[in-house]
């Protein structure tokens, strides 16, 4: 015998591995969501131009940057 318990995980952050994706699954849902609702045409300001764009492509683009933002920092942690 090791003495180890095979039930137990090796560290602590592998058990909040979990409720962190279903936590991570649970938002992009709504996002997405959100998302699909919204599709009408509006008109967004890009620091100068004024661009015409179905509201969801607005709002994907900045699910995307977000995420993308959100990686840097937590790849930049470890």
């Amino acid at each position: 015998m090791t003495g180890k318990d095979p039930a137990r995980p090796a560290r602590a952050s592998e058990s909040r591995l979990v409720p962190r994706l279903v936590a991570a699954a649970v938002l992009t849902v709504l996002a997405v969501v959100f998302i699909a609702q919204n599709n009408q045409q509006v008109d967004i300001r890009l620091l100068v131009p004024l661009v015409t764009m179905p509201l969801w492509v607005a709002l994907a683009s900045m699910l995307v940057a977000g995420a993308a933002i959100g990686y840097a920092v937590s790849w930049r942690r470890r």
